[in-house]
């Protein structure tokens, strides 16, 4: 579990956020819902140690800035939302996610090509192992990249918009995987503009605002504070009662 407590940290341009209490726990998937440059990015990359903060961020019975880079690697794994086709094929890419595991020789072993293994099959990846990441269209470059995640075995999955600029049947491919991630005792935090999508998908919702979160708990929960969620997206959500939608929860009025 990953407890977060007075956290003060900044953006990029000097503003701040502010969050008093939250949590992102194993077997939970958590979906922070809010406008672009609330803070969504900039919480995740705090939580993973990329950038400085004040207040406390426990990954388990320890301080965040107390793990060395490695130790918070095998807690924790962040993918940023831009990932680059950078100068290698997807099976190698995925075994960089063992880079934490390894000694000084880096050598893969038994275990660390099982996990990638495992990664490729989950994210229906094995047939473009050989595959540059050139070669990949958007959708199956993200699974490349989250295959890598996979493999390295973090209790935490911190995802920054993943699903950004996927079709529909690839964003829910991508979500099915979350899921049996989740499944599997994972906890995964990932941010998504597609609200409707995070409703339908979360376990729990963080509702954040200009630097703060404003609400948070179960889809169902967070759905009742429909004065908070109109404040931020003027629009609410609603489930519906149409079996036809693609989602169980629809934006409305």
């Amino acid at each position: 579990m990953i407890e977060i407590e007075n956290l003060t940290t900044q953006y990029p341009d000097g503003k701040t956020i502010h969050v008093d209490k939250e949590r992102f726990e194993k077997g939970h998937l958590t979906v922070i819902i809010g406008k672009n440059g609330c803070g969504k990015t900039t919480l995740l990359k705090s939580v993973s140690g990329i950038m400085s903060y004040s207040g406390s961020i426990r990954i388990g019975e320890k301080e965040c800035r107390k793990y060395t880079h490695r130790e918070r690697a095998k807690k924790i794994s962040y993918l940023p939302q831009i990932v680059k086709p950078v100068s290698m094929d997807v099976s190698t890419l995925v075994e960089h996610g063992r880079f934490p595991w390894h000694g000084n020789n880096r050598k893969m072993s038994k275990e660390d090509n099982g996990k990638v293994a495992d990664a490729l099959a989950l994210t229906h990846m094995e047939a473009f192992a050989q595959k540059d990441l050139s070669e990949l269209s958007g959708g199956e470059l993200r699974r490349a990249y989250l295959s890598m995640t996979i493999a390295q075995g973090a209790d935490i999955m911190l995802l920054d918009e993943p699903t950004t600029y996927m079709d529909i049947e690839s964003q829910n491919l991508y979500f099915d995987i979350v899921k049996e991630l989740v499944k599997r005792g994972h906890g995964v935090v990932m941010p998504c503009h597609n609200i409707e999508q995070g409703f339908s998908y979360a376990d729990r919702i963080v509702l954040m605002d200009v630097g703060k979160i404003k609400r948070s708990g179960t889809a169902a929960e967070v759905l009742k504070e429909t004065d908070a969620i109109r404040e931020v997206f003027g629009a609410v959500v609603k489930k519906s009662e149409d079996a036809d939608t693609l989602y169980p929860y629809v934006l409305a009025k």
